[in-house]
């Protein structure tokens, strides 16, 4: 009697460690995936750093009296490009991907800034051919991020909703997996 009930107390161990490897798997293929669709968005997130330091230098002759808005372009890009830099060695970190939403924000939030200076300055005969490049590259850029943040926002969302699954969320709390954010930035403007 007491070799069945070894039997039956080793079969359960091994059932255990083989469910808690094969947890283990799913979770790391699941998170691997989300860090996956996240290196296309940060690519274009610096894509979109270059256009706009490339926009306000180009634009600075327009601007005259209102200069101040390309260089505040500048360090806002600056800003979410040193923000971008942090998160490339620990990419899917909740902190890490606030601050990225927060630098972003205000990056659009220049962007949209000097847009609108750059439409009054030029009073209907339209901005500089480099200026409308520029601003045709921003748009183009925009599109992409919009659809790599989807793409990013699905594999996060099976990823987190994976760990919420009992009984995965106790092979999540033993192997210390963490969500991760959904959307890593806030809304991108224009």
């Amino acid at each position: 009697m007491e070799l069945e009930v070894q039997i039956a107390i080793a079969a359960l161990v091994a059932v255990l460690v083989f469910w808690l490897l094969g947890a283990h798997n799913r979770l790391v293929r699941l998170r691997q995936a989300a860090r996956s669709a996240f290196a296309p968005l940060v690519s274009q997130l610096r894509q979109r750093h270059a256009v706009a330091r490339a926009l306000a230098d180009a634009s600075r002759g327009l601007l005259g009296a209102e200069a101040t808005l390309a260089d505040e372009l500048v360090s806002a890009a600056q800003a979410a490009g040193e923000v971008s830099d942090q998160l490339q060695s620990r990419p899917l970190r909740g902190r890490g991907l606030l601050q990225l939403g927060e630098a972003e924000d205000a990056l659009g939030h220049q962007l949209d800034r000097l847009g609108l200076a750059l439409q009054d300055l030029t009073s209907g005969e339209g901005p500089m051919p480099a200026v409308s490049e520029l601003l045709r590259q921003r748009d183009r850029l925009q599109q992409q991020i919009a659809v790599s943040r989807e793409v990013y926002h699905r594999a996060a969302q099976d990823y987190n909703a994976a760990l919420a699954v009992f009984p995965t969320t106790v092979a999540a709390a033993l192997l210390r997996f963490h969500a991760v954010p959904e959307v890593p930035v806030g809304p991108l403007r224009r």
